[in-house]
């Protein structure tokens, strides 16, 4: 089971998405009639090329120290509160996101899909600080 994801049964894969995220996706879906999964993959079909700038990850490998792979601390910080939210991916395509997981977030779905989809969606807080 990779990441802070988790996959259960009947195909579903539960994602943990910041709460601002998941309005911003809930509202996308809402406008263009798309389920959260064609969101999901629309998002990671866009960040494709920058999925390592946009993660933090290595560009290109993975980071070493030493002899060892480089692992994040344990804990991490995050300024708003996560929830849970439910994406349907056919086993193929799970594969695929679990291949990007595993190259540019140690295998974090959520963080993958999360970096790809606040690129993705439009964020109308941005830009209203002066």
């Amino acid at each position: 089971m990779p990441g802070s994801a988790r996959t259960i049964t009947g195909g579903s894969v539960i994602v943990y998405l910041a709460v601002g995220l998941r309005s911003r996706l809930r509202a996308h879906a809402a406008e263009t009639g798309r389920s959260h999964t064609q969101i999901v993959f629309d998002a990671l079909n866009d960040a494709h090329p920058r999925l390592a700038e946009l993660t933090g990850g290595p560009p290109g490998g993975t980071a070493r120290d030493g002899l060892f792979v480089a692992q994040r601390s344990g804990r991490r910080h995050h300024g708003e509160d996560r929830v849970q939210v439910s994406i349907r991916p056919n086993p193929a395509n799970l594969a695929v996101i679990d291949g990007l997981a595993g190259r540019h977030t140690a295998g974090n779905r959520s963080a993958l899909i999360a970096a790809a989809l606040d690129a993705y969606l439009p964020d109308p807080m941005k830009g209203l600080a002066g």
